[in-house]
């Protein structure tokens, strides 16, 4: 009897490991690329993505404006915008265009981004 709850317990603490963790990383096998926009000066790229998760298949969404280069093996979670907004597009002069929306998650953890302001290295603009 004893054998089988350690069994038990061994395979439940597999069972709960970090298969759902998400690595933000394009080579992750959860990874659903749903658009990538790049900016008019090519330096820049809008990811919008999202994880095949369980049953249902999909996670929230997420946003990120990344250097375009070496995409694969970028660490996305660092370029992720703030919850609550949502990349649309870039302007002609590589500002990107973002949408601010109500997440119904991690509300203590808003942040208020301001037109004008520099995330990340590129000048934001709120629509």
């Amino acid at each position: 009897m004893k054998k089988w709850l350690i069994i038990a317990i061994l395979l439940f603490g597999i069972a709960c490991t970090d298969d759902y963790s998400f690595k933000h990383k394009i080579q992750d096998k959860d990874f659903v690329l749903m658009s990538k926009k790049e900016s008019p000066n090519g330096a820049l790229v809008i990811i919008e993505y999202q994880f095949d998760t369980g049953a249902f298949g999909y996670s929230r969404v997420f946003w990120a404006i990344c250097p375009n280069k070496k995409l694969n093996d970028l660490n996305i979670e660092k370029y992720l915008l703030p919850d609550g907004y949502k990349a649309l597009d870039w302007t002609e002069q590589s500002e990107a265009i973002l949408e601010k929306w109500e997440p119904y998650y991690f509300k203590s953890k808003i942040v208020n981004l301001n037109s004008g302001e520099i995330f990340n290295g590129v000048r934001i603009i709120i629509k």
